[in-house]
């Protein structure tokens, strides 16, 4: 038995030094096996039923097995695959192998024909073999179907497309040669963790022998499209000579971390390293009017392949860094990468655009200054130098993030200091109690206040985050305080009186941004207004609170 419903039965005679006869039957084997057995890190679903007649000697077996499947392996699964083989003489006659699938009223088929000899297996590049002795294999892909991309692919959830082409395969396993075509005319690839569609896929590659020509590789993002040229060679089963270009405008990726337009051109082929051969990568990644939230970057479980770099990250207009829990900046600049993956040499800055914020302990700093300067050798990671401050009541608190990026909240990189002056501990206090904190008095945190401080955190970063999505908001933050341009309230507040704003700003046009805030608890503040932006780096608002109105004008130089 394997599982609840496999069954092997096998019955006969095997003379070890004699002849074979031996029938053996297998039904609704379970394909996941199969799968683990190939080595295939990939989840098997499905069925799997044999038969096979075995006879000869044992120095020289013969078989005829017929298998017939239903599945495949998740993503990629098959109606029906059936296969017929038989072997002589260290050969398998591979008499018939399809793989079908029915997509609508279309059926899509993959089929297989040819001789497979043992000893084509095993051979190394040095060995001479006869022409007998060599895999003479044809792969038929008319009618196929790109659903077998995930089996190739982790990162592909599914695919769909008619493939058509077919492969004549010669010469050994360990240095085949490959003769024929496959082609794509209008095929769909969806990617994990990607929202938008690969769509109006065509692809020609041509085999010839031991070197591969990508002649049409084409496709659609959104409505940004990308270009693939050039091919590769193989000395056995080891690229050797290799050649491409990717030219890609505009592609219109949407996902949980980024939102927006990436326009790119790369070239990918070998060049020389101190004596040594390597693949290069080079050319020019370009972000403008887009939304990124870097995801966490997980540790790395072991090192990159050496590949030699020269790549440029360009940023354009309206690149917009947002995060709920933790910033929400346009960045400008750009970085360059040069050396290897194993030993970088990075260049470049990155700089804030004025009115950026920064989120803390659920206190919005608004950056005065902020860049990211790529200037550790060896080392992808920025050192970043961040100083931002708030008001809180009376209060002026200054945070100030020095160091590298890989090191944040590892060293002592995030400092706050405070006007008029307070220790470090009771910054904190302030920042997350609010009104409940008492200066110099009885400062012990209850269960409110803890309860409080969970919900900015976790809770009301979600909301804000939803509301900026749904509404397409330029900044939206649901902060404690009232909110007011005139807080003439004394630091000492009533515990029992809980206060909230919420400040929102949408831009109209590329200059100018209609901003509220609204009071909620206390004195239900409102305060409307519009901000006008010179350029960069000079801005000037003018809102209204009540009967006051109140001017603002905001510069910001570096030298």
């Amino acid at each position: 038995m394997q599982g609840q419903n496999g069954k092997i039965n096998a019955v006969g005679t095997a003379d070890l030094n004699g002849p074979l006869d031996i029938h053996l039957s297998a039904n609704n084997l379970d394909l996941a096996m199969f799968a683990k057995a190939a080595g295939l890190d990939a989840e098997g679903v499905g069925t799997v039923n044999i038969e096979a007649e075995i006879d000869g000697v044992k120095d020289n077996p013969s078989a005829r097995v017929e298998m017939s499947a239903t599945g495949g392996i998740k993503g990629a699964t098959f109606d029906l695959i059936h296969g017929s083989f038989d072997l002589k003489d260290y050969v398998v006659n591979v008499q018939d192998f399809v793989a079908q699938r029915t997509i609508g009223e279309k059926l899509y088929q993959l089929s297989a024909k040819g001789l497979v000899p043992f000893i084509s297996l095993t051979a190394d590049n040095s060995m001479q073999l006869k022409n007998d002795e060599m895999i003479n294999l044809d792969i038929s892909l008319d009618n196929a179907d790109l659903s077998l991309l995930p089996v190739i692919s982790d990162y592909v959830a599914w695919a769909k497309g008619e493939m058509q082409g077919k492969l004549k395969v010669t010469g050994t396993a360990a240095h085949p040669y490959v003769n024929g075509s496959i082609s794509v005319a209008d095929g769909t690839t969806k990617i994990k963790k990607m929202k938008s569609l690969i769509e109006h896929q065509q692809m020609m590659i041509a085999f010839k022998g031991d070197y591969a020509e990508v002649e049409t590789f084409t496709g659609q993002i959104g409505s940004g499209t990308y270009n693939l040229t050039g091919g590769i060679g193989f000395d056995g089963i080891t690229p050797a000579d290799y050649n491409f270009e990717l030219v890609a405008d505009k592609l219109g990726i949407k996902s949980d971390f980024f939102n927006g337009p990436i326009s790119m051109q790369f070239t990918l082929n070998e060049d020389e390293m101190f004596n040594r051969k390597l693949p290069k990568v080079a050319g020019h990644i370009d972000f403008d009017n887009c939304l990124i939230s870097i995801p966490t970057i997980p540790e790395s479980e072991g090192e990159l392949p050496t590949i030699m770099l020269d790549i440029a990250v360009n940023l354009g207009d309206k690149v917009h860094f947002y995060s709920p829990y933790l910033y929400d900046m346009y960045l400008t600049g750009s970085a360059q990468f040069h050396g290897t993956t194993t030993r970088p040499h990075p260049g470049g800055i990155i700089r804030v655009k004025k009115g950026g914020t920064l989120n803390y302990l659920k206190t919005v700093f608004n950056i005065r200054e902020g860049e990211a300067q790529f200037n550790q050798d060896e080392s992808f990671f920025p050192t970043i130098t961040f100083h931002a401050d708030t008001r809180l009541t009376k209060t002026r608190i200054s945070l100030d993030i020095n160091g590298s990026l890989q090191g944040i909240n590892r060293d002592q990189s995030i400092r706050l200091t405070s006007s008029p002056e307070m220790s470090q501990t009771e910054i904190i206090q302030l920042l997350t109690l609010r009104d409940a904190y008492q200066k110099g008095g009885d400062s012990e945190i209850e269960a409110g206040d803890i309860l409080a401080i969970g919900l900015q955190m976790s809770f009301l970063s979600e909301i804000e985050s939803a509301v900026r999505k749904t509404f397409g908001f330029d900044q939206f933050a649901v902060s404690r305080g009232s909110g007011s341009a005139f807080d003439n309230k004394t630091e000492l507040r009533d515990r029992s009186e809980e206060e909230y704003n919420v400040q929102m700003g949408k831009y109209i046009t590329d200059n100018i941004m209609l901003k509220y805030t609204r009071g909620i608890g206390g004195d239900n503040i409102n305060r409307y207004g519009f901000q006008y932006d010179f350029n960069e780096n000079m801005s000037s608002t003018v809102e209204r609170e009540g009967h006051d109105f109140i001017l603002g004008f905001e510069a910001r130089w570096k030298f």
